[in-house]
């Protein structure tokens, strides 16, 4: 078998755009091939292979990367607190730093990448994608965030679905000074990810990550922000979504929900809030470095808006 091809025949840069495979959920043909074919790239890779990333050449996400972050390898793990049972997690990682600068001030976490041994689980399960790359929204709500210290002042916060990096609480965990700030997904071999990258940074404050399954969340906390990253896509769990973000927000709370249009779906989010009892503010240009951004793109036939464009939802009770 040619190695320089996948099982499709495909050629080992081939760039696929995982946003376009959650898209199409009526064409199954269509979206099986294209799993596949990530998972054959995903598997052979070599485990120094680069993440996906806004400087990766191949990275399956590079026309909808905005060039917010910065990614630079680190050849020594950057180990904050030396704990012995996590010596091994740390050295199973490639390590990081996504940096981001605005006006002025350079921000940074250090990140830990887990070596490429995906399996057909962990790729096609249905709370995984996370584990593949830092997706444009979690980058564009992390600038967001690193541009808008001033809102997680003496706040209490929360991340939901935060993937494999959490990257957008952890710069609020740094750089907030919030009150506290708990990291949060639905997959096990993410919040793994999350708890190794924590150590390996420095904070002033208590961070706290766990798995939290939207479906079966038990209030008995109320926090003053949540920070919400591209989980708008999967029909079956926005109802599940919605619920838990009313359960987790206090009354006075607000919620910033990033997401492309991405067909109906995040319009579909915003009805079924409101119907909920929520009030949504939809933003598109709540940056004017990220628009600009967008404006270049514009150009590029490979870029599509409604695919690649993270608009901003502000949610609140009142």
């Amino acid at each position: 078998m040619d190695q320089s091809k996948d099982i499709f025949g495909l050629d080992s840069k081939y760039n696929i755009d995982f946003q376009e495979v959650l898209r199409f959920g009526n064409e199954k043909k269509k979206v099986a091939r294209r799993r596949w074919a990530i998972l054959a790239k995903a598997l052979k890779s070599p485990s120094e292979s680069q993440p996906s990333s806004p400087t990766d050449e191949f990275s399956v996400r590079r026309i909808s990367s905005f060039m917010l972050l910065k990614t630079q390898e680190l050849h020594v793990v950057p180990i904050m607190s030396p704990e012995n049972q996590y010596c091994d997690q740390f050295k199973k990682r490639t390590w990081y730093k996504y940096s981001t600068r605005v006006n002025g001030t350079d921000y940074f976490i250090n990140v830990g990448h887990r070596n490429r041994t995906f399996s057909a689980e962990d790729l096609m399960g249905f709370n995984n994608t996370g584990n593949v790359c830092i997706w444009p929204s979690e980058e564009t709500l992390s600038y967001f965030v690193c541009s808008n210290l001033g809102h997680f002042l003496n706040k209490s916060v929360i991340e939901l679905g935060g993937g494999m990096s959490c990257l957008a609480g952890l710069f609020v965990a740094k750089y907030g000074n919030a009150t506290s700030v708990t990291v949060t997904d639905g997959n096990k071999l993410s919040v793994d990810n999350v708890q190794t990258t924590i150590k390996c940074n420095e904070f002033d404050i208590e961070v706290k990550c766990h798995v939290f399954k939207w479906s079966s969340f038990e209030p008995s906390y109320q926090y003053d922000v949540i920070l919400c990253a591209d989980c708008l896509f999967f029909d079956d769990a926005r109802a599940d979504l919605i619920e838990c973000l009313w359960n987790c927000l206090a009354n006075d709370g607000i919620a910033y929900i990033m997401a492309p249009e991405r067909g109906d779906t995040l319009d579909k989010f915003i009805l079924q809030s409101e119907s909920r009892g929520f009030i949504c503010k939809k933003i598109v240009n709540y940056s004017t470095v990220v628009w600009e951004k967008r404006l270049a793109l514009l150009d590029n036939c490979d870029y599509n808006d409604n695919i690649h464009y993270p608009v901003l939802i502000e949610v609140t009770k009142f």
